[in-house]
């Protein structure tokens, strides 16, 4: 009996149908086999990750304090039987991180000599030579935790790449492995820095233990996301020398950079620049936008007297609210006993209300 004559014999609608229910059944036990394949698949490998976890802890615990283990055969034997496979080094990789986060000192340097051992460098290496970003952004966040020296080539072309995690962990392998200039990199950028590069920048720089960098440097950079985050660290490590250059940048015409000069020297709080301060920043008053104006009657509050609230009190508007309630909330707090600031425009114009209410009814 031939199937395909006998399909072809059947009406239209229900060869179609027929052809199709095939299909179908084709696809869905394809898809099951490939399901369970998959499951069988995972199953091995946790199971296999269990077991040379396992192998690892004991084989690392012998190697570290085992006085009577013989380290180059022991090593040579391991490697060749128990990391035959990309997941068996990534595996070994991973534990080898669990005893460098828990050791120190001399103990370190024996966890590097394990990963150099077992290969793990020049697999770890190649990753590196790939395109595949993830694998990268791994590879040199373990050489950075296990403080590893590697060529400058194959980082500096990360800290340009489009993903941000990737420039992240370009950037910390390059300040933690420089011992001179630990921001070097900050020369190289072809992008401005995210908030969260800067976070990370900002908290690797406090563990690394070679001189603080001068962050002047960079305070004209082209983009003005690195020129905000080395004003930042001015302030954050009381780089005092620096206080002149800030209170030229309260002109700059970018308003964020403005902005973060006044965050500076503000938190800085040197006295013998605090009327050089205010003095600038009331002339910039009446120009300034809400943002900074509002920056502005912060730094009175903190560092001013009630005379700098009085000269910039006229050119706050009664249409910007949140200024007017800054105003009014300094001014208690320089005169408890007050319930407002003489500020005529003010007082004008609550009277030019009260005069068109009064007309109105």
């Amino acid at each position: 009996m031939n199937l395909a004559s006998d399909i072809h014999e059947l009406p239209p609608i229900l060869e179609i149908n027929l052809v199709l229910t095939i299909v179908f059944f084709v696809f869905t036990l394809l898809l099951i086999s490939l399901i369970l394949y998959l499951r069988v698949h995972k199953n091995i490998a946790n199971r296999r990750k269990e077991k040379l976890d396992l192998l690892l802890i004991d084989f690392i615990n012998n190697y570290l304090f085992n006085e009577e283990f013989n380290k180059v055969k022991e090593m040579a034997v391991f490697k060749k039987r128990q990391l035959k496979t990309s997941l068996d080094k990534r595996v070994a990789i991973s534990q080898i991180l669990v005893f460098a986060e828990n050791l120190k000192g001399e103990s370190s340097a024996v966890i590097q000599e394990i990963f150099l051992g077992l290969g793990l460098y020049h697999f770890l290496i190649s990753d590196l030579k790939k395109n595949a970003w993830f694998k990268k952004a791994k590879a040199l966040f373990v050489f950075y935790q296990l403080n590893i020296k590697i060529p400058m080539s194959l980082v500096e072309p990360s800290i340009n790449s489009s993903r941000n995690e990737l420039r992240q962990q370009a950037f910390l392998y390059l300040l933690h492995s420089s011992t001179e200039n630990p921001l070097g990199f900050l020369d190289k950028i072809n992008t401005p820095l995210t908030l969260w590069e800067q976070i990370y920048i900002k908290n690797a720089l406090k563990s690394y233990k070679g001189n603080t960098p001068d962050f002047s440097r960079w305070i004209d950079h082209k983009f003005p996301s690195v020129a905000i985050f080395c004003m930042k660290m001015i302030a954050d490590y009381d780089q005092f020398e620096h206080i002149p250059l800030l209170l030229k940048l309260l002109n700059h015409e970018n308003p964020e950079i403005r902005q973060q000069a006044i965050l500076s020297l503000r938190d800085m709080e040197i006295s013998e620049t605090l009327e050089v301060l205010l003095e600038v920043l009331i002339d910039n008053f009446p120009n300034e936008n809400i943002v900074l104006k509002q920056e502005i009657l912060k730094t009175i509050g903190k560092i001013g007297l009630e005379k700098h609230l009085q000269a910039v009190a006229p050119f706050i508007n009664k249409e910007d609210g949140i200024l007017k309630v800054e105003l009014q909330r300094l001014d208690r707090y320089f005169n408890p006993k007050s319930s407002k600031i003489e500020n005529t425009n003010y007082t004008n114009n609550l009277q030019s209300d009260t005069i068109n209410m009064s007309h109105g009814t």
